[in-house]
């Protein structure tokens, strides 16, 4: 049953929810008064607060992330803003962030470093059946997609590099139940993008965001 975007499946009587969370990185401009502080979580607040008028409100995932459906469309475009800085608008990559990946009630998997909301193309790499194994493209550390009979597998070699925070090392989901979850995220996606291309007048563009999700 497909509820609010969440997927319940039912495997050998273990009901598994899953859902992929779109999450932004928020840039922030810099306040020297800010850098005396030592705590790096509340400097983080405190340069959210600075910068963004109703962000603060929401709950951010793992002090970095926020999700990206719940942002104000004038917060958005001060992300953007920040983000674009004085190059031109067609030459900035995708927003920061990725897709955090939540089984029942636990996130199991965050956007890594780098990671960059166009991921969703590496993700949707998953809804061909005979896919073949991947990594996604620009996060570091990043998993690695694979898939067994009707299992997801995704393997998370910290060996090289670890990643925050700590996750398991392999994570396996119902094949079935990972399509409907990016189905689902790219759904929200669609919503999204029709609320960032009413600032395409502001920048200047025919799509925000073909250039700052889909990179299309």
């Amino acid at each position: 049953m497909n509820t609010k975007g969440v997927l319940t499946h039912t495997l050998c009587n273990i009901t598994m929810d899953v859902k992929l969370i779109p999450l932004i990185e928020l840039p922030t401009f810099k306040y020297p008064e800010l850098e005396t502080i030592e705590d790096s979580k509340k400097k983080q607040e405190e340069l959210i607060k600075n910068n963004y008028s109703s962000v603060i409100k929401l709950a951010s995932y793992n002090n970095s992330f926020y999700n990206l459906t719940d942002v104000s469309l004038e917060d958005l475009e001060k992300a953007i803003k920040l983000h674009v800085s004085d190059m031109e608008f067609e030459k900035s990559c995708a927003l920061f962030g990725g897709y955090a990946l939540k089984v029942n009630a636990n996130i199991v998997l965050y956007p890594q470093c780098c990671g960059l909301l166009s991921e969703i193309n590496d993700w949707k790499k998953i809804l061909k059946e005979d896919f073949q194994p991947f990594y996604l493209t620009e996060c570091h550390p990043s998993p690695k997609f694979t898939k067994t009979g009707n299992s997801l597998i995704i393997e998370c070699d910290s060996s090289e590099e670890p990643f925050q925070p700590k996750t398991e090392s392999k994570i396996t989901l119902p094949y079935k139940t990972a399509v409907q979850a990016i189905e689902n995220v790219i759904e929200e996606l669609n919503k999204v993008s029709k609320k960032l291309d009413l600032l395409n007048s502001t920048f200047k563009t025919q799509s925000v965001s073909k250039q700052l999700i889909w990179e299309e």
